[in-house]
This record gives structure tokens, C-alpha cells and sequence, in this order.
């Protein structure tokens, strides 16, 4: 891969405290961005007119540290002039300046379904007698979660982009969350949704990394549907050297985890060994959900799984947590057993 230069490019600001405030907001981005990012990417924010660095000075700085592609993220709502005429003229004089750089412009914010919260929520800090909750009184349980689950649709995309059954996996995972931003990032593989609730029906074995994900399914629908679940790390104490219990527990499993439900929500080194069973062992889980959360080997173990020919839903990134993988198997338990009446 070419080493890549960011460069959040926004409009700009008249004035000594737009001056300021345009510097805090690129440095917040840019430093916020990074460790989202591929490690050893360099991100810098730009401004088109009024600050500096300009657009110019920071693909000077970058193609300085040598890189070979830049791509220019505009910090911008909507395809205006400055989108269509003014910035694309600018990159093709820098790809005339720096012919041995690559240059990709990155679209604009939009409508993304992210921004409708923050809309709101800047509506609410204006006005907060506006908020739907303001005047509730103490509610039952079932008005609370559908009043949630309403909600939490105004942050889904529109139906044909996800199946029906896609969607309340979503929806519960969001909820369990508290974060409309996961929205963009749960993955589902093609088969994720028939396989997991094929396997629930046949009675398959469901399994966890750590005992709180196992703690968190709901042990009557996980009888209700005629299947067991077990904790990894339960099933045995044996130890290996240069490497964490939960991969261990792992290994341990081997060919029980063939067509079985594997939930992983706190573990990476879980689902890297997972992996390394499916590719060196020939084991086949009838759906992997993976959803390790931290800095540390989970988004590449997320990574790694989204690459393999195997059912998995997942949450791209460093995010997740056993929570949203227990919200993730709780739902297809549910919608397993309305099948079934």
C-alpha cells in the first residue's frame, strides 16, 4: 500500500476568532480521524480561503514526508461551487505540480443519517423544553423501549439497503449502544441473518468468549429455541504460554465450534484464534457474531474475519463490546422463536 497523506479541507473563516476556531476544529479532526485510521497515515486538516495551512501548504508538507497519495476530504455539506469548479481546479494544478502524487477527492458530508442526530441535538441544547423526553413521566419498561426504538429508526438507512431482519439487529444493536454512529459500521456477511437463525432452528450450540456476553443472552430463549450455551473460557483451565485464556479457550473448543454460533464480544485474540481454526483446522461456525472492542488487534481481527467466506455480523473498526454482541444474538433468538411461534 502507498503511503497516504489526509487532508480535511474546510472552508475557512473571516476574523480573529474564526482564525482560532477553524485551527481548533482541523486539529480535533485531524487528531480524532488518525487512530481510526491505518497506522503511519499522516492527517492534517486545510482551510480553502481566509487560514492556513491552505490547501496548497499542507499537500506541500505531505508530499514532503514522501507521500504517495493524498486524498482530500472536504470538511463541506453540500456540492457547491467551492465542490464542483473551485477545489477540482486546485488539484489539477497540484497534480501538475506533483506529478508522482496521486490525488482522490473524497465526497462531501451530505445528509448522512449520522448528521440528523446532531441537528437534533443541537435543537434540543437551544430549546430543551423541544426534547420528546422533557415532559415523560416515569414509564413502563415497554413504553421506554419502544419509545427508544422509534428513535433509533430515524438513524437507519431506508429499508431496501437491509433486510427486514437486518434492520432489527440494527435497531437492538443502536439501542443497546446508545450510539447512532454504529450505524455505518455494522457489517452483515450475505448469509449472516439465514445461516444464524438456520443453526438456532436445528438446536446448534451457542458459544462466547468471555462469561459476560454469556450472561447477558436470555437463557429462556436460548431454551425456548432448544439450544445450549456455553462460555469459552469456562470449558477449560489450561494455559498457554504467549497467549491470553481466551484464545486458549479457543483452541480448546476446536471442532465443537463447527456449525455452532460463535458470540465474541470482548476477546480479539478470541476471534484471531477463531480464525486461525477456520483456516488451518477446517472449522466452519454457522455464524461468527465478532464484535471485540479496543486499540488493540480488534480491528484486525474484525478486519481478518470480514475477509473470510464464513457468516459473520461484525462492527468494522475499534468499536463493539459484549453488549452489542449479546443484543446481536438476543435478536435472532427472538425473531428464531416468532418463527416458530
Amino acid at each position: 500500500m502507498p503511503q497516504t497523506g489526509i487532508v480535511i479541507l474546510c472552508h475557512g473563516s473571516r476574523g480573529e476568532r474564526g482564525s482560532v476556531e477553524v485551527a481548533e476544529t482541523l486539529k480535533r479532526l485531524s487528531e480524532g480521524v488518525k487512530p481510526l485510521l491505518t497506522p503511519g497515515v499522516a492527517v492534517t486538516g486545510a482551510a480553502l480561503q481566509f487560514n492556513h495551512p491552505t490547501l496548497e501548504e499542507a499537500v506541500a508538507s505531505l508530499a514532503g514526508q514522501g507521500v504517495e497519495r493524498i486524498v482530500i476530504v472536504p470538511y463541506f455539506l453540500f456540492p457547491g461551487r467551492h465542490i464542483t469548479e473551485h477545489i477540482p481546479e486546485l488539484i489539477e494544478k497540484l497534480k501538475s505540480r506533483y506529478p508522482g502524487v496521486q490525488f482522490i477527492s473524497a465526497n462531501t458530508l451530505g445528509n448522512d443519517e449520522l448528521l440528523i442526530a446532531r441537528v437534533a441535538k443541537r435543537i434540543e441544547e437551544a430549546a430543551p423544553e423541544l426534547s420528546p423526553d422533557a415532559h415523560l413521566s416515569l414509564a413502563s419498561p415497554q413504553d421506554i423501549e419502544q419509545r427508544s426504538m422509534e428513535i433509533v429508526e430515524g438513524f437507519l438507512p431506508p429499508s431496501p439497503k437491509i433486510s427486514a431482519e437486518e434492520r432489527m439487529v440494527v435497531k437492538h444493536i443502536i439501542h443497546a449502544s446508545g450510539d447512532p454512529q454504529l450505524v455505518s459500521l455494522i457489517r452483515f456477511s450475505p448469509s449472516a441473518i439465514s445461516s444464524g437463525l438456520s443453526a438456532i432452528a436445528k438446536g446448534s450450540p451457542i458459544f462466547t468468549d468471555v462469561r459476560m456476553v454469556a450472561a447477558g443472552i436470555n437463557e429462556r430463549l436460548v431454551e425456548m429455541c432448544g439450544c445450549s450455551l456455553s462460555c469459552a473460557m469456562d470449558e477449560t483451565k489450561v494455559l498457554e504460554p504467549n497467549t491470553t485464556r481466551a484464545a486458549a479457550a479457543m483452541r480448546h473448543l476446536g471442532t465443537r465450534l463447527s456449525g455452532a454460533i460463535v458470540a465474541i464480544g470482548n476477546a480479539p485474540t478470541a476471534l484471531l484464534a477463531l480464525l486461525e481454526l477456520i483456516d488451518n483446522n477446517g472449522i466452519k461456525p454457522a455464524l461468527i457474531v465478532g464484535m471485540p472492542v479496543g486499540f488493540v488487534q480488534a480491528k484486525e481481527s474484525k478486519d481478518g474475519l470480514m475477509k473470510r467466506d464464513i457468516p459473520y455480523i461484525t462492527i468494522a473498526g475499534t468499536r463493539g463490546g459484549s453488549a452489542l454482541a449479546v443484543a446481536t444474538v438476543n435478536t435472532l433468538l427472538k425473531v428464531a422463536g416468532e418463527r416458530d411461534g
